[in-house]
């Protein structure tokens, strides 16, 4: 199947930029920089590509990017640079990469998930114990929340407790609601990285 073309991807840049702003901006084409996941455009209004006079610059936008394979316009602010911008996309992409071999349809970018953790059941091998050890490490150090108790003004309440989380995963499967952490993505990888048999699932909130 034959990639799309850039400008196919100018197309998409022109049309956000015109939503976004109306007919006032201008794309550099000279600088369109490319990698294997992206395409990232650089703007300025059109009085200032017929000026070139420093008044007539935008100033705050960033670069902006659009990725390849969905599509999906990622813009930044003046404080991100295109490298700064790159890198943070490039460790998002890799971990959505990564969270996709157990659930394909993961969307690091919009999705909302509940995560349940299925009860830890390993007698034959007996390391039950050591699994929920380390299970629970990784909970903790990603301070999970109780969501339907949640209180912003006093959110250290309501965190699970070591306790509690070992409890739980003894006698029943751990089911998180939305919102339960800061950051899912780094949750899911820690997962992942310590234990790539652990039986985990997401629930896509609608």
């Amino acid at each position: 199947m034959q990639e799309n073309s850039k400008d196919e991807y100018l197309k998409i840049a022109k049309e956000y930029l015109l939503n976004e702003y109306g007919d006032i901006v201008q794309i550099f084409e000279d600088h369109i920089s490319e990698t294997d996941d992206t395409f990232c455009f650089h703007y300025q209004s059109k009085k200032f590509f017929e000026t070139l006079k420093f008044e007539h610059q935008f100033v705050g936008q960033g670069p902006l990017f659009i990725l390849k394979r969905s599509k999906r316009i990622i813009p930044y602010g003046s404080a991100t640079g295109e490298k700064a911008g790159l890198i943070k996309i490039i460790n998002q992409l890799n971990k959505e990469r990564l969270i996709r071999v157990y659930y394909k349809d993961y969307d690091i970018w919009d999705g909302k998930y509940d995560l349940i953790i299925n009860k830890v059941e390993d007698e034959a091998c007996g390391l039950e114990d050591v699994i929920i050890e380390n299970l629970v490490s990784v909970l903790l150090k990603h301070k999970i929340w109780k969501a339907n108790q949640y209180d912003s003004d006093n959110p250290n309440a309501y965190y699970y407790t070591e306790k509690e989380l070992k409890e739980t995963l003894i006698k029943s499967p751990l089911i998180l609601k939305k919102p339960f952490c800061k950051n899912l993505e780094d949750l899911l990888v820690d997962l992942i990285n310590t234990n790539m048999y652990l039986d985990w699932t997401l629930s896509e909130v609608k």
